[in-house]
């Protein structure tokens, strides 16, 4: 009988002991471009996701949704019209505010396009940002051209009752470097203080952007909140590299929710889980963290769950996303595509569209392209592109759709045919060689690189050779890294032949049109 009451006096006290956690959830985004499932429906879908933050929500109010960077671009609705202009990542803000979002940092791909859009994006965003590392160099917003530094980004916010010292420039309530969440628990007054700041890599050199370094920027941070705070955590948008040596400079972090390789994984250096979900909501992580009744954490579950057809759409958000998908496919389908056509199955195989792939290597997807661009310009010798045109950072697999070739070349771009010196096609392809690791890094076909030296189907390039090369018009701006000598006045051309705009039946007037009729040959 003792045997048997202390058994269930044992059970009585772990019954209470569970009973006296308290716990708090994070529900972890990354990389997100698209707001519409993906691949015929079968993943993603922010109402999917709306629809699983709705229920965390309801069943534990000390639930935080956090987005690790990457959301306004590179999206490829956002290439479409509407109301007259571009609509450059409006669609996803207006989405992402209605998701129940509660916190964002910069990713890299927020700074593509010019300081006037992102502050447009910034001021429509109703979740918070918080930025530790990433600075506005611009010292009125009217001039891109600003020397200031160190200014925090900000929203326009003229109505608010901030003190104004929180205003970086007129109008303006700067974005914080952290956020001290204060956590009721179960003890009448007392709460759990987690620290949270964000830190994103310095990839995208904008002039009107200054990045700290994130080691400094984490360290300095932690210094002014330690006393403050129970735990710190952190929301960051760098390689897994850089997320691992932040855990083993700030060991004092407990849980890194991180986005930029696009792949999920999770990581532990020392006492910081460091996790990833995929991009595009293929998947989000799920954190429970767990506090006893003397606020310190006993247990941190870190759960990849599947968005996929098996989980409901919102029905409000997915009203919203409709809405937006109708108005950017209407701006489509007006330039002569149908989005939802099907181009080419791809079965067990895929594409690797991931800027980790194209800016480093000649890949499937680079070749592809520079195939279908060979095709299109007849009688060309090779076919050569910069893989800063291909702006998907996501993996191609199961049905093709048009759609799909819009999001991997957004911005399109014109098949220009040129005629050059040999020297000069040679010094084209050791500039985009040499450029690995960035945009200017060239995808190819009809050209290959030998130990002695560079080749087409003729044979070893002369110098003095005429060769006619398929490239896009964008090579030939002479904007692209190191390439400020390829220009249309460059003595070593000959001649530019190019397709007449007006005529809508030359594929060589949109890459992605080249890419389509290819791949629908192939289909054949």
């Amino acid at each position: 009988m003792k045997k048997l009451f202390f058994a269930l006096l044992l059970i009585l006290n772990s019954c209470w002991l569970i009973a006296q956690t308290t716990e708090v959830v994070f529900i972890q985004l990354n990389d997100v471009y698209e707001i519409a499932p993906l691949e015929g429906g079968k993943y993603g879908g922010l109402a999917r996701v709306s629809t699983i933050i709705k229920d965390y929500k309801a069943k534990n109010p000390n639930t935080y949704v956090i987005l690790s960077g990457d959301f306004i671009s590179p999206s490829a609705l956002g290439t479409s019209e509407y109301e007259g202009k571009r609509i450059n990542g409006r669609q996803m803000v207006d989405v992402l505010n209605a998701i129940g979002l509660d916190f964002v940092t910069f990713g890299n791909h927020e700074f593509d396009y010019k300081y006037e859009v992102l502050q447009e994006r910034i001021d429509e965003s109703k979740f918070e940002w918080i930025s530790s590392n990433v600075f506005n160099t611009v010292s009125d917003p009217r001039d891109v051209k600003g020397g200031m530094v160190n200014i925090k980004f900000g929203k326009n916010d003229r109505n608010s009752m901030q003190i104004e010292k929180l205003f970086t420039i007129e109008g303006r309530m700067a974005f914080p470097e952290y956020k001290i969440l204060k956590v009721p628990t179960y003890i009448k007054n007392q709460h759990i203080k987690l620290g949270l700041f964000g830190l994103c890599i310095d990839a995208n050199k904008q002039p009107y952007v200054h990045y700290e370094n994130y080691i400094d920027a984490g360290k300095r941070v932690y210094n002014q909140i330690k006393d403050s705070i129970d735990y710190l955590l952190g929301s960051t948008h760098l390689s897994i590299d850089d997320d691992k040596n932040l855990a083993s400079q700030l060991p004092q972090l407990r849980l890194i929710m991180g986005g930029h390789e696009h792949v999920n994984m999770m990581h532990k250096v020392g006492e910081t889980i460091i996790t990833k979900a995929d991009a595009n909501a293929r998947t989000i992580y799920v954190h429970t963290l767990k506090f006893d009744e003397s606020n310190k954490l006993i247990d941190i579950k870190s759960d990849l769950v599947n968005i996929d057809s098996t989980v409901a759409e919102e029905p409000k958000v997915k009203e919203l996303v409709d809405e937006w998908t109708t108005r950017a496919f209407k701006g489509f389908i007006d330039k002569g595509f149908d989005p939802l056509v099907m181009v080419y199955d791809l079965k067990n195989e895929s594409l690797d569209g991931r800027e980790e792939t194209v800016r480093y290597k000649l890949c499937p997807l680079g070749v592809l392209i520079a195939m279908a661009m060979l095709d299109a310009a007849k009688g060309s010798d090779c076919a050569v592109f910069n893989s800063g045109a291909i702006r998907i950072d996501d993996v191609l697999k199961g049905e093709i759709t048009q759609y799909d070739i819009i999001r991997v070349l957004p911005f399109g771009g014109r098949i220009l045919q040129v005629e050059m010196k040999g020297s000069l096609l040679k010094q084209i392809m050791e500039t985009g060689w040499n450029n690995k690791g960035n945009g200017g890094f060239l995808q190819f076909y009809g050209i290959e690189q030998t130990a002695a030296g560079w080749k087409t189907k003729g044979g070893f390039i002369d110098d003095n050779k005429t060769h006619k090369v398929s490239m896009s018009d964008y090579l030939l701006s002479g904007m692209e890294q190191n390439f400020g000598y390829l220009t249309r006045d460059n003595p070593s051309i000959i001649k530019i032949s190019e397709p007449d705009p007006s005529d809508r039946n030359d594929l060589r007037n949109d890459m992605r049109f080249a890419v389509i009729n290819y791949l629908k040959k192939w289909n054949r």
